[in-house]
């Protein structure tokens, strides 16, 4: 009799470096990457849709604000007698409210703290015979009269560097026929305060 000897089945035997396995992991991470992407930038656009929803929150609140005010001044404007739709009554307003601050300006303008900062900075041998201030531009004009040109020169110099006088400019200056130092000096004045 024969002996048949059976054959032991062959194990399973895959081959995971083929071309279709390998093409298959390159897609797997491919997708999962373009899904990473695109959940940043979704969350991204969700991060800017808040941002601009607060944006135009801030942007109504300030529009609602210059309406009021806008309210406000034309109701003004009408207590007043001027018609809020006049351009030249909106003028008007401008002029006179400019002139009430100048005549505020005028009445805080303390000529004595004007005056004393001017003494201290007046060196001998010089003498102020005018002063004109614009009180709205701060310029400062005096006339004055020194024994010579080098006392004119420490009246600047003290001025300068007094530090309530700045922009210290001679206008004019002349010598008179009795030899004295007749000047003219603009400059800016600087209150304490």
């Amino acid at each position: 009799m024969a002996v048949v000897t059976a054959k032991e089945p062959e194990p399973f035997r895959t081959n995971f470096s083929s071309g279709g396995y390998a093409r298959a992991r390159v897609i797997a991470a491919a997708l999962y990457a373009s899904s990473f992407v695109a959940l940043l930038i979704a969350g991204a656009n969700v991060w800017r849709a808040l941002d601009n929803r607060q944006e135009a929150s801030t942007m109504r609140e300030g529009v609602a604000r210059v309406q009021q005010q806008s309210d406000r001044f034309r109701t003004d404007l009408r207590t007043l007698g001027f018609s809020a739709d006049d351009p030249r009554a909106v003028g008007d307003l401008t002029k006179r409210v400019g002139d009430l601050n100048e005549i505020l300006e005028q009445k805080t303008f303390s000529w004595t703290t004007l005056l004393n900062d001017l003494e201290t900075a007046v060196p001998r041998n010089v003498s102020i015979n005018s002063i004109h201030p614009d009180i709205k531009s701060r310029v400062i004009a005096l006339q004055g009269v020194s024994l010579t040109l080098q006392d004119l020169a420490k009246l600047m110099i003290a001025l300068e560097q007094s530090g309530h006088f700045t922009d210290v400019f001679l206008q004019q200056q002349k010598t008179t026929a009795t030899g004295w130092v007749e000047f003219s000096i603009q400059c800016m004045y600087r209150m304490a305060g």
